[in-house]
């Protein structure tokens, strides 16, 4: 007869994981939120386009999406700094 789910060690260490996670999650949300502001008011009062911030901004929602598939078992791969940072591609900011 096969262990119970919450006997495998494996399983733990993607709990923890996770409670680590939710508390990144949280924190880029925010950064999130920072950023979406710094770039509405730039390109509210300003006629330039805010490449950077924007690219900045593409990065978080791709970290902030990688996150949402470990914690809802769609990945097994964790999130940076396990992988690295999400690059957002050219094509992309065009």
């Amino acid at each position: 007869m096969s262990k119970p789910g919450y006997a495998d060690q494996g399983f733990w260490f993607r709990v923890i994981f996770m409670l680590l996670y939710w508390v990144v999650l949280n924190i880029a949300v925010t950064v999130f939120g920072v950023l979406l502001v710094l770039v509405s008011l730039v390109k509210l009062g300003s006629k330039y386009e805010p490449v950077t911030l924007s690219s900045w901004l593409k990065s978080v929602t791709a970290f902030i999406g990688q996150i949402f598939s470990f914690l809802s078992f769609e990945s097994e791969e964790k999130p940076f700094p396990f992988q690295p940072w999400p690059q957002v591609n050219a094509d992309e900011e065009a």
